[in-house]
C-alpha cells in the first residue's frame, strides 16, 4: 500500500507546488509519474494483468499471433504492433497507461474548478487503478472522456465517433451512446433519472442475457454472484449521488455543465441498480458503473467550492483517502505493489 500513497503524495505535492510557485497547472510531470508507476508494475499486480501480458511472458512469435473474434479489434492491433517490436510487457503496460492517464488529465485540466483535488479524486476513487485490472475497458473509458466536450456542447456526430473508437477496445463503450440523449433531453433532470431507473427495471434482464450471449468472454455477466452483487460499492456511489443532488438543490448550483454531468452520473448509477438487484457478478455489467462514476472527479470540486467550508474539504480528503486505502489493499490484487523484474536491479 505504501507505494500507492507515496505516488499520490508526490503527484499532489508537485501540482500544488507548481501552482503556488509558477501559477501554472501541472500536467506533464503528473502524467509521467502516473504512467511510469502503472507501466513499471509486475504482471502479478492486478487480477487480470497476467491475462493481458500472457503473449509477452510466453515470448510469442508475432508470426503465430492469431486475431480472436471475441476480443476487440483495436486492442488486438495494438498488442500485435507491440509484439512485432518487443517481447517485454513493460511496453504494453506503459503505452496503454500513457494513453489512459493522458486522456483523464486532459479532461481534468479542461473542466475542473480545482485541479489538485480532481487529480486526488482521480487516484483515490480508483479511476486511475481501474485499468490495472480491466485494461481494455480502461482504455475504452479513457477514450470516452474525450467525448465529454461533445456531450456538453450537444454535438452528436463527434460524440458517436469517439464512442465508436472507444468500442474498438471494449464494446461496452457503445452502451454509453443512449445517455447522450438522456442528458440533452429538454426535461427536468429528476424525471430523466426516474425514467432511466424504470427503463432499466424493464430491460436489465434482457440486456444482461444479450451481452452474455454475444461473446463467450462475457458469459459471467449473467451468472449470479456470491459477492452480494457489489452492493457495497454501488451503495457508496448511490449515497454520493443523493448528497450531490441535495447540495445542488440547496445551494442552487445552476451551472449548465455541472447539471449535465450530474444527470449523466445519476442516470448511470440508477441504471446499474436493477442490474445489481439481479445478483450479477461485480466483474460483469456492474463494471459499466465506472463509465459514469469517473465524473465525480469533476462534480465534487464544484460542489465543495460552492459550499466553501475548509472542514468539509478536510473531511472529504480523509474520507476518500480511507476509501482508497481500503479498496486498494483489499480488492483486485493491487496490493502489494510489485515491480517488474527488469527493474529489480534497482
Amino acid at each position: 500500500m505504501l507505494p500507492y500513497l507515496l505516488v499520490l503524495s508526490l503527484v499532489i505535492f508537485w501540482i500544488v507546488l507548481e501552482k503556488k510557485s509558477l501559477n501554472r497547472t501541472s500536467f506533464w510531470l503528473p502524467l509521467i509519474i502516473l504512467t511510469l508507476f502503472a507501466g513499471a508494475r509486475s504482471y502479478r499486480v492486478g487480477t487480470d494483468t497476467g491475462n493481458y501480458t500472457r503473449n509477452f511472458n510466453s515470448q510469442l512469435n508475432v508470426e503465430y499471433f492469431r486475431f480472436n473474434e471475441d476480443i476487440e479489434f483495436g486492442y488486438q492491433v495494438l498488442e500485435y504492433a507491440l509484439l512485432s517490436v518487443t517481447s517485454s510487457y513493460f511496453w504494453l503496460l506503459t503505452i496503454t497507461s500513457l494513453i489512459i492517464v493522458y486522456c483523464y488529465l486532459k479532461s481534468i485540466k479542461r473542466y475542473s474548478v480545482n485541479y489538485w483535488f480532481s487529480v486526488f479524486l482521480f487516484i483515490t476513487l480508483g479511476v486511475y487503478t481501474f485499468f490495472f485490472n480491466g485494461l481494455r475497458q480502461g482504455l475504452a473509458m479513457a477514450i470516452f472522456t474525450l467525448a465529454v466536450p461533445y456531450l456538453l456542447e450537444k454535438r452528436l456526430i463527434p460524440y458517436l465517433l469517439v464512442c465508436a473508437v472507444a468500442s474498438l477496445f471494449h464494446v461496452t463503450a457503445l452502451f454509453i451512446i443512449p445517455f447522450y440523449f438522456i442528458v440533452n433531453l429538454r426535461v427536468r433532470p429528476v424525471y430523466k433519472i426516474l425514467a432511466t431507473f424504470l427503463g432499466s427495471l424493464l430491460v436489465s434482464g434482457v440486456l444482461v442475457s444479450y451481452i452474455s450471449s454475444t461473446n463467450d468472454r462475457y458469459e459471467n455477466y449473467a451468472k449470479a454472484s456470491e459477492e452480494a452483487g457489489g452492493f457495497l460499492t454501488l451503495g457508496f456511489y448511490t449515497v454520493l449521488m443523493l448528497l450531490i443532488m441535495l447540495v445542488s438543490y440547496v445551494y442552487k448550483i445552476k451551472d449548465e455543465n455541472f447539471q449535465k454531468l450530474i444527470t449523466f452520473y445519476a442516470s448511470g448509477v440508477v441504471f446499474i441498480i436493477p442490474l445489481a438487484m439481479l445478483g450479477t457478478s461485480p466483474s460483469g455489467p456492474q463494471r459499466l458503473l465506472a463509465y459514469f462514476t469517473w465524473t465525480l472527479i469533476l462534480i465534487l470540486p464544484v460542489m465543495l467550492k460552492k459550499i466553501n467550508n475548509i472542514y468539509l474539504y478536510i473531511a472529504s480528503v480523509l474520507l476518500f483517502l480511507t476509501y482508497f486505502m481500503l479498496t486498494t489493499s483489499r480488492f483486485s490484487n493491487l496490493s502489494p505493489y510489485i515491480l517488474n523484474p527488469i527493474f529489480e536491479v534497482f
